[in-house]
Order: structure tokens, then sequence, then C-alpha cells
């Protein structure tokens, strides 16, 4: 029988030849990046003593990501009409060659790496000569990420990919801060050249990528003449609002971000009044404390390995960055700031990871680059916008507190309508039940590593039976992890305590009572699939604990459908906790897959007991599939 089950395992990972050359050469960008930043706000002085330190780490921002705003679409259209690997190869080389031109220019320099206010120039054009390939780099990754990931494994590497730029970034911010010293123009140098080789040699690792396809990343089919125009790529993301949604979540994420980033530099003059070398020692410490937090979300994002209820982690993940930016402007205590700093790290890229799968899986191949590089443009252009404002802001030192602490009440309010928004809708008709069928979704596929064949098997309407064995009290809510109808389950009364009626008049049980026999308990489960509802049962009447032997079943399942016109479709729930208290069905982690048959039908005609031992046959034939996947 074949149950939608993939043939065979996913490769893990770590030993995908493709997606270790694209971690290794994310890295070594993401370290070059850092160098030149660092060496770019040295240069100007915004480490002297006097300086405004907060207005020129927004200026050198500013014009390394200028370019996205005339580059990135140029950068997502040629990642669709040329092989995207040969893009990245191009970008790498030619930023690692630019470094190296600055490290040439600054050759004869000698004394205080400072250069006059009339010679900025030079340094902020090779920021938007560097910024420029940067722009053209971004979607073109972005794009070929879904091809040499499976969908399967597509948010884990996503967080991977992201966790080691992060690394490779805050490595080469305190590497660069060890190396380059405000009192000699020489350590400028050095740290170019160092920059300049990481980019040149890893560059020449996306040559070795192959990329594949794989089954589409979206239910989008793409036209059968593929349009080559920029813009196409707007008009695709206003005809799916999706797109167009996490886009403008992107832009307030990247905007916020450039906030944050340029806030540290001042919140730490304004609070602790640090100068100079000191301020250089503080400055990359916190930084690299926002960059561990960055690391340790990425990490969390990993461990979820899942998309589902990403709305959930999302709007959460909001709530906490706007409080930590309070703490983050308002307490003056060291240690405070750096909790605060992590937090944020740790919540915002928890966000920038979601988004980013999210935006990669709901759009088709054939368009991803152009969505990619529209979607870069629009989020540096609120960061370039951001930085802008801040470079021309008087005393941004210390006004810069100001931005933080009205960005933080923004984004608690925004977190916590959308969470309320998001939590409450759904297939059921409260609230309440569809914020617990949420909980419950993620938390399945989390905790017990969920995996759901044959969905599509469950009809979308009318009568429905699902037959399924019963292993533990956590089958019901692996079962409605991936029906998108509410299915009502038998429950005693006596169990239905008063202080929870919110709960049972949201999730509407069908509840019976011990008194009642079992020809009166069987009638009210005909009346209710006469009425087009979809209902949960076990047809061997007792909970398996510690076994998963299929139990004799017990008749009337068949007597039911008959009489209703209700469909039955088998199910068959393994690897759930082998525990005999109830507790621990659901607090042991497990890796619980559910398969769903097709459904069957019976006639008026049908024996009722040949359409049971039927039914039997087909969830032994959906263990033997399940059994031959693990073992694959």
């Amino acid at each position: 029988m074949n149950t939608g089950q993939p043939s065979r395992r996913l490769t893990p990972l770590w030993r995908q030849l493709n997606f270790s050359l694209m971690w290794t050469s994310t890295a070594a960008s993401g370290f070059g990046d850092r160098m030149i930043m660092l060496a770019s706000l040295t240069l100007i002085g915004g480490l002297a003593a006097n300086a405004d330190a907060t207005s020129l780490n927004a200026a050198t921002q500013f014009w390394f990501f200028l370019p996205y705003l005339f580059f990135s679409i140029v950068g997502g259209w040629l990642s669709d009409r040329l092989p995207r690997k040969w893009v990245l190869l191009g970008c790498d080389e030619s930023r690692g060659l630019i470094l190296l031109y600055c490290s040439w220019l600054l050759a004869s320099a000698t004394g205080v790496a400072h250069l006059p206010d009339d010679q900025h120039w030079k340094i902020y054009a090779s920021l938007f000569a560097i910024g420029s390939f940067a722009a053209i780099f971004n979607p073109a990754r972005n794009a070929i990420i879904p091809q040499i990931i499976p969908r399967a494994q597509l948010q884990a590497g996503n967080a991977v990919i992201l966790v080691i730029a992060i690394v490779a970034a805050q490595v080469g911010l305190l590497v660069g801060g060890k190396i380059i010293d405000p009192q000699f123009a020489s350590t400028i140098r050095t740290g170019l050249i160092i920059g300049a080789l990481f980019y040149l040699v890893s560059g020449w690792f996306f040559a070795f990528l192959k990329p594949v396809k794989h089954q589409s990343h979206s239910t989008i089919e793409a036209p059968q003449s593929k349009p080559k125009h920029f813009g196409y790529s707007l008009k695709y993301c206003i005809q799916h609002k999706r797109i167009l949604a996490l886009i403008a979540m992107n832009m307030l994420v990247w905007a916020v971000a450039s906030v944050v980033a340029s806030s540290i530099l001042g919140l730490s003059k304004y609070h602790f009044d640090f100068q100079s070398t000191q301020l250089m020692k503080h400055f990359t410490t916190v930084t690299a404390t926002l960059g561990v937090g960055m690391l340790i979300g990425a990490g969390f994002i990993a461990w979820v390995r899942t998309r589902r209820e990403a709305g959930l982690i999302l709007f959460t993940a909001f709530i906490f960055v706007g409080f930590f930016m309070l703490t983050f402007a308002l307490v003056p205590v060291v240690w405070v700031m750096y909790v605060s700093a992590f937090c944020i790290g740790l919540f915002g890229n928890m966000i920038i990871i979601s988004v980013m799968t999210l935006l990669q899986t709901s759009t088709a191949n054939f368009i991803r680059g152009r969505v990619m590089g529209l979607n870069s443009m629009a989020n540096t252009s609120c960061s370039v916008a951001t930085y802008f404002a801040i470079w021309r802001l008087p005393n941004a030192d210390d006004n810069i507190r100001y931005v933080v602490l009205l960005l933080g009440p923004v984004l608690l309010i925004l977190g916590i309508t959308c969470l309320i928004r998001y939590a409450t809708h759904g297939p059921a008709e409260h609230g309440i039940a569809n914020a617990g069928w949420r909980i419950a979704r993620l938390f399945c596929f989390v905790w017990h590593r969920l995996e759901v064949f044959g969905q599509h098997n469950v009809p979308h309407t009318g009568a429905v039976i699902l037959a399924a064995n019963h292993t533990t009290g956590l089958d019901p809510f692996v079962m409605q992890s991936r029906v998108t109808r509410m299915v009502r389950w038998l429950m005693m009364k006596n169990y239905q305590y008063k202080a929870l009626n919110p709960l049972w008049k949201a999730i509407n049980p069908i509840a019976i009572g011990e008194d009642e026999s079992r020809l009166t308990q069987v009638r009210t489960l005909v009346k209710i699939l006469k009425h087009g509802d979809i209902v949960g049962l076990f047809p061997e009447g007792a909970l398996q604990r510690e076994v998963r032997e299929l139990q004799p079943f017990e008749s009337g399942i068949t007597w039911i459908a008959k009489k209703s016109g209700a469909v039955i479709v088998p199910v068959w729930i393994e690897g759930t906790p082998l525990k005999h208290k109830m507790i621990w069905h659901f607090l042991c982690p497990s890796h619980t897959t559910v398969t769903f048959g097709k459904p069957m039908s019976i006639g008026k005609d049908d024996d009722e007991k040949q359409a049971l031992k039927e039914l039997r046959q087909r969830m032994l034939a959906l263990r033997s599939d399940s059994d031959q996947n693990s073992a694959e």
C-alpha cells in the first residue's frame, strides 16, 4: 500500500558536500565583512575620544548597505538567469580584490589610523564597492539554498548556515579588535589583507557546488512562459499576500537591527562614559555577546527543525525583543546590558531564520532569485534609511537612546497583537480551541519529532471516522496535528470538571456517561456523524501502555460507519513513548510517526464482520510500511 512515505531517509546535513561548501564559504564572507567594517570605523575616527561614535558607525553601515537599493534586484535577476554558484564565486573574488586594493592604498600609511575628514570619501567609496557585490551575493545565496538542502532539512540548514556566519562574523570582530589598533595605521593593512584572503580562497568553494532540483518548495506552479523582466517579481509578491507579509516583517526586523547595532556605542558612552580603547573593548564585547545570542537562537531553531506553527515562535520572539530593548536602554548596569544584548540576539535571530525559511518555501524556484532580490532591497531600504537618519541625528550618542525606547514598546504591542490574532485563528470555531490546537501541534512536532504520512487521505468534508491503534494518551494530539478539521473525541462525563468548562465548550468532545448503555453510545456517534463531523475512535477499545501488538477489535465501528454513511480512515501510530504512567507519554521525548491510510466505505449490503477484518488488515499494512521506512 502506498502511504505517501519517503522511499529513503535523508542524508544528515553534516555529510552533504553541498552543505559543507556553502557554510564554509558563508563563514569566510562573514569574517571578511566584519574586518572591513571595523577597519573603516577606525579610519574615519569612530573610536577617537571626542568622536560621535554612534553617528560615524551608522555612516559606515549606511555606505555599506546603500548599494543594496540598486543591486539587490540585479542580483536576484542574475541568479535567475545565470548559474547561481558562479554568481556567488564572482562576488566573493571581487570583494577580495577590492580589499587587496585598499590595503595597497594604505601601504605607505604610518602613525595614527585616522584619515582627515576630506579623505573620508575614499572609505565610503570602498564600502560602497564591497556592498555592491554583497548586494548581488545575498539573493543568489538565499535562492540556491533550497536547491542544495532538501525541504525537510531547510529550516535546520538555514539555522546552521546562519549560526556559522554569526560565529565567523564574531570571530572576525574579535580578531579585528585584537589586530587593529587605532594608534597604528599598519594594523589596518594587516586586517584588510587577512579579510581579502578569506574572500579569495573560500570563494572558489562555490565552484564545486552541485545544485539539484528537489520537489517544488511552493504550491504555486510556474507559468508556461516564465517572465524575465524585473517588474514581474513585484507583481508576483503582490499576488501572493503571504510573501508580501513576510517581506514586510523582514523590513521591520532589519530596521530594528540597524537601531540596535548603532546604539551600542552611544549607550556605552551614555551609561558608562567609556572612551577610546576602553570603548573599543566594550563595543566588541557587547557586539560579540549579541552574536552569541544569535548563535543560540539559530541553534534553537535548528533543534526545533519544523516550520509548523512558526507564527507562535515569531510573535513570541517579537515580544521578548521589545522587552529587552527597553532594558538595554534603561538600565545602566554592565551585566544587564550584556544579558539584554544576548536576548535581543537570541530572539531576533529566531525571527530572521523563521521568516527566511518561510519565504524560501513559499516562493517558486523559477522566480526565487528575483523575490530574494526584492526582499533584500526592501530590507536594506529600511536599514539604509535608519542608518542615514542616525548618521544625521544631532548628538546621536545621546539621542539614540530615545529611538530604542520608542521601538521597544512598538515591538511589544505588535508581538502581543499578532500572537493573539494568530493563535486564535484556525479550524475550530472557538479561539481557545485554536490556540490549544496550535500549541499542541508545535509540541508534537518539536518534542515528539512527529512525522505524518498520507494526511491527504483524510477527506476535507463529510462524515469521517479515524480508526487508530491506541498506544498512549498522546494519540489524539499527534493525529490532530496534521488534520485541519477539528476531530471530536469520546470522553467520559465524570472527567469533565466544571472548572474547565470553557475548554470543553471549545473542543466540543463527545461526552458519554458510565451508566449509558453501549447502544446509546453508538447511536450518539451515528447522530453526530450524520451531521458531517469527523470522529476519532480506537477499535481496540483499550490503551496499550507498554506494548505495540494490535489487540482484537471491538465490534461496532463498522456498524456505526454503515448507519451514518461515514468513511473509515485507518491510522497507524508508531514510536510513542512506552511508559505505564500517562504523564510520561507526554513528557518523554520520542520520534513518533502517524500514517493515514486510504479511506474505506462500507455499503449497506456489506458484511460488518468482513469489513472489520478488512479494517484490521489495512491497519496492519500501515504498520508494515512504517516498519519498512524505519529500517531504511
